[in-house]
């Protein structure tokens, strides 16, 4: 059965479609951002400039990140889309959201510490790679990039794992 009985034992309780389908999207469009990240950033493509062949380990850090992004949207909009997935009982489907959820916040995290290698980058402080990473005008003597696609990106994973805490939220079944 693909829906669980509530507390009262007076109806049945299920994930709501629209908010799973909602969360699922939003994953995707953090996989959009991504790919456009990998493709305009040339610092992050060549480490500033350092490297004339190959990307730089933190552009295949993000490629994983937006190749997982894809993945867990697919997961999760799955489960709403596919009558297979959408006959599992409803803690089968609820664990694929709340992974999904789960990964948002550990890429949030992730976004957030990456200030930490500001020396692996050459720069001469975290605070100078945190206005590279977090500001809105391009930061000086870099390679073209655009400026606000990371605080974009941060912030559509914010909004993505919100969006993950309320998909995690069942519904009366009759009001998916």
């Amino acid at each position: 059965m693909s829906d669980e009985k509530n507390e009262a034992g007076s109806g049945t309780r299920t994930l709501s479609r629209s908010r799973v389908a909602a969360f699922g999207l939003l994953l995707f469009l953090d996989f959009i951002v991504v790919v456009v990240m990998l493709a305009t950033d040339k610092n992050l493509q060549t480490d500033f400039g350092s490297l004339s062949s190959g990307y730089y380990s933190h552009w295949y850090g993000l490629l994983a990140e937006g190749i997982l992004d894809l993945i867990i949207a697919a997961a999760v909009l799955s489960t709403v889309s596919l009558g297979a997935l959408k006959r599992r009982s409803l803690s089968t489907r609820k664990y694929v959201v709340v992974g999904g959820l789960l990964w948002t916040i550990l890429a949030i995290v992730a976004m957030l510490a990456i200030v930490e290698t500001w020396s692996q980058v050459g720069f001469q402080n975290m605070s100078q790679f945190s206005q590279y990473l977090f500001g809105v005008t391009a930061y000086k003597d870099v390679k073209p990039y655009i400026p606000w696609l990371y605080d974009l990106l941060l912030g559509m994973y914010i909004l993505t794992a919100l969006a993950g805490v309320v998909a995690t939220r069942t519904v009366p079944a009759d009001s998916k």
